[in-house]
């Protein structure tokens, strides 16, 4: 739902901002594209050493759903009361003691008091913001591909066959974390520290995060290929 409604969102405002502000819609598609140029010159160099784009999107994909499911484990660093085990260095820098004042402007933050508290509420909060950013940048570059391409059936053709199966995809993996948070928000913002590291380790360990993992990294395998070769042959079919 997160998806769908920044979509929506970015979607009307892409349209009005080449629609009534004039502006060009290959600038605002750059901006939306932005994080996949960084991919880019990497993309260019497996393709020159004979690497299926296929697998190249696949890899990409898979290393920001992963990331995506460790922030579960690397919660367990915030824990003010083991800030003495390993990585000891780590876990002084992740508790804190600096009020970080931008976070209090996240919805919930303002109630809580205890800073290593704070920076895990909005920790296990990260892939819902993820998962608005991915809206924002599939509504913005849909949106303007509408002008580039001249059709709006093309541009979202462009999205549709593989993202069917990558963004549900990403957000199965986001929500492993997520709903950490969806668990811990009461206590948090109670400021009951201990009992909340102890949930999420208990919540932890009673989900099925290995064959979650299995499953993303089937789909996505599924829908880097997708993207690659199907998507790619009907776009060039129009």
């Amino acid at each position: 739902m997160a998806y769908v409604l920044a979509f929506a969102i970015s979607f009307i405002a892409g349209t009005l901002l080449v629609k009534i502000g004039h502006i060009k819609p290959e600038s605002i598609y750059e901006i939306s594209t932005k994080r996949l140029s960084y991919a880019l010159p990497v993309f260019d160099m497996g393709s020159r050493h004979g690497i299926d784009i296929g697998i190249l999107l696949f890899i990409w994909n898979s290393i920001g759903a992963l990331i995506t499911l460790s922030f579960i484990y690397t919660a367990a660093l915030f824990d003010p009361h083991h800030i003495r085990l390993c990585p000891q260095g780590v876990r002084k820098i992740f508790c804190g003691k600096t009020r970080m004042k931008i976070f209090c402007y996240l919805p919930g933050c303002a109630k809580i008091e205890e800073e290593s508290l704070r920076r895990l509420y909005v920790w296990v909060m990260v892939p819902l913001l993820g998962i608005i950013l991915l809206g924002i940048e599939s509504g913005l570059s849909v949106s303007t591909a509408t002008y580039i391409f001249g059709s709006f059936f093309s541009a979202i053709i462009a999205l549709l066959p593989h993202g069917l199966i990558e963004i549900p995809t990403l957000a199965l993996a986001g929500a492993v974390t997520y709903s950490a948070h969806l668990l811990i928000k009461e206590q948090a913002r109670n400021n009951v520290t201990r009992a909340v590291f102890q949930q999420i380790e208990k919540h932890r360990n009673a989900m099925p995060i290995m064959k979650i993992a299995l499953s993303v990294i089937g789909c996505l395998f599924l829908a880097g290929w997708i993207e690659a070769h199907v998507t790619q042959r009907i776009l060039n079919n129009l």
